[in-house]
């Protein structure tokens, strides 16, 4: 019995140390309009993966994607559109075509309690000197505005309004933060918000602008990463699926 038990307690053992050598730390480069969405469904994975560790930077999608190719140690790109992720492929900086995971949705917003974004007239108000907007050159999202601004025939006329972001997590702080009247965000951003008085938002028709699906890709440097596989399926799961939808997203299309 002394034997059998003895036995047992080194089996026991080598199954614990094996679960600590299991355990993983990935590097996970985000579209800064996940900021909000993707820690929610980090701390619900985790809940089942407790040793493991998920390290997030949120900066634009063009920005996460020019760190790839400079070689950053990035074992999984959550990006804000399919273009990106598609360079990355196309590159030959990952082996694996990138998955959509979620469809989202460009709005107008505001936090000044003067200019209440409940329609986009509110842009046309002649007492508004400043709109916030990512850059169009670097973030999805800032592309959509300014492809609905052009279907409206308003980006002429609001260029020297526009105060430009280097993110969407940047564009979103100036209008926070009373630098700009108004600006345009990712719904995602400010669905849930309920500490900042006076915010509203509306809606920006999807028909104006190009469906903002968005897409994941694993780069070279995370393929052997099992963390950065299970993490990345668990994207497309039920229960991170609900979350996004929680959040204003929809299913990607195919």
């Amino acid at each position: 019995m002394q034997i059998g038990k003895k036995i047992f307690c080194a089996l026991a053992l080598t199954g614990l140390m094996g679960v600590y050598s299991l355990a993983e730390e990935i590097n996970i480069l985000a579209a800064a309009s996940l900021k909000y969405v993707l820690e929610d469904i980090k701390k619900e994975y985790l809940k089942t993966h407790k040793k493991d560790k998920i390290q997030v930077s949120y900066i634009s999608s063009g920005k996460a994607y020019a760190q790839i190719e400079n070689g950053s140690p990035t074992h999984l790109f959550i990006a804000a559109d399919t273009s990106y992720p598609q360079k990355v492929y196309e590159k030959k900086l990952s082996s694996q075509k990138p998955v959509n995971y979620a469809k989202g949705k460009l709005v107008l917003f505001s936090a000044n309690a003067d200019f209440k974004a409940n329609t986009i007239d509110v842009l046309t108000n002649e007492k508004i000197t400043h709109i916030a907007i990512p850059n169009p050159k670097v973030a999805p999202y800032g592309r959509a505005a300014e492809e609905f601004l052009k279907s409206q025939k308003l980006d002429k006329k609001l260029k020297n309004k526009l105060s430009v972001g280097d993110s969407i997590g940047q564009a979103t702080s100036y209008v926070l933060q009373g630098a700009s009247e108004i600006g345009f965000s990712a719904l995602s951003m400010v669905i849930k918000d309920k500490k900042t008085p006076n915010l509203t938002y509306t809606l920006i028709d999807e028909k104006t602008y190009k469906p903002i699906n968005q897409a994941l890709i694993i780069p070279e440097y995370g393929k052997d990463s099992q963390l950065a596989k299970d993490f990345a399926a668990f994207l497309l799961e039920s229960k991170a699926q609900a979350i996004f939808k929680d959040y204003g997203y929809d299913t990607p299309d195919k």
